[in-house]
């Protein structure tokens, strides 16, 4: 397969300069796109004027990655992107990235050499790599659920720092003082601004809370069984978890350990998905719409496209407090 680096060199432009010139997202000189042309059929590739026309398959092509597809809050995210962008005649391709930042790379340096139409990143995983990718990169990228503090890009996201806040001064309402967290992956700015959100709420009413009070997982039901003996032996009423798959996981391993939710210790958590009441769990959450953020994200993804100079778009979800059994006020 011919890539846009090889086209660039073959030109003598810059890789950019083919990227805007095979996706439409600026003005190309004419003198310039029929060096390009000439460059591609010198390089075999017989179909160029369907690149510059926007026909070519890759250019309707969209990469869309996410840590596990298998999330139910980030599966819904995909299905609120996937029905914008095939209404208006562009291609989803998904990686399931299991949070791996090689493969992320790998991915995202592939689709912008290959001519793709643009890139969704759903969880984004923050390294020196990806931000220099950031910083250069020739095609529209929007992030979801994350961002990244040093960088001025596209993102769609829930207000973290809010629900996090939100959370605590739930279970504070509560009468909850001793309050453990199992916070999320530290290079993800979702557990951060989640993390910093709880503390200042802890903070904001005179409630203890230090690093002590803190456990870190990946995200995955195996994190929360650890958290939960973890707990063992520790006086803690509540427990504000990261996300609902680390939450299913700590109240099984907590109902083992013949712990009782939310007579023995209560749980409040983020994301809300049918794991919230699997096998009665019943758990109080802090969430958003997920397909409702995965349209927006398309929507975002398109406009950036039509307008690549233009300025930056930052959405931002409110969060909500959905209440069920899973929270007991302590006398």
């Amino acid at each position: 397969m011919v890539t846009q680096k090889q086209i660039a060199e073959m030109a003598g432009v810059s890789f950019a300069t083919v990227s805007r010139a095979l996706t439409h997202s600026a003005k190309v000189r004419p003198d310039t796109l029929q060096r390009i042309r000439s460059a591609m059929q010198a390089l075999g590739v017989n179909n160029c004027d369907d690149f510059f026309l926007g026909r070519s398959t890759l250019s309707k092509m969209v990469l869309v990655i996410v840590g596990d597809i298998a999330t139910e809050f980030f599966a819904n995210i995909v299905i609120g992107i996937s029905d914008v962008l095939s209404a208006q005649g562009y291609s989803m391709v998904l990686c399931n990235s299991r949070y791996d930042s090689k493969v992320e790379m790998e991915r995202l340096q592939s689709a912008q050499d290959c001519g793709y139409a643009g890139i969704i990143m759903i969880t984004a995983m923050e390294t020196h790599e990806l931000v220099t990718f950031l910083q250069s990169a020739a095609i529209p990228i929007v992030l979801v659920n994350r961002y990244i503090r040093t960088l001025d890009i596209d993102v769609v996201r829930i207000d973290n720092y809010r629900g996090g806040y939100m959370a605590a001064q739930y279970l504070l309402e509560k009468g909850h003082r001793h309050i453990a967290h199992l916070a999320g992956p530290r290079n993800s700015a979702a557990p951060q601004d989640r993390l910093r959100g709880f503390a200042d709420a802890m903070k904001d009413n005179s409630i203890p809370f230090t690093a002590g009070d803190i456990c870190y997982g990946d995200l995955s039901r195996e994190s929360g069984k650890d958290f939960a003996q973890w707990l063992e032996g520790r006086d803690y009423t509540a427990a504000y978890i990261d996300n609902n798959y680390m939450a299913a996981g700590a109240v099984h391993q907590l109902q083992k350990m013949g712990c009782s939710v939310p007579k023995d210790i209560s749980i409040i958590c983020f994301d809300d998905s049918p794991l919230v009441n699997e096998n009665g769990l019943n758990l109080t959450t802090i969430s958003c719409d997920p397909q409702e953020m995965g349209q927006a994200t398309a929507e975002t993804l398109l406009k950036r496209m039509a307008d690549p100079l233009g300025r930056r778009l930052k959405m931002i979800f409110s969060p909500q407090l959905n209440l069920r059994g899973s929270v007991a006020p302590r006398k």
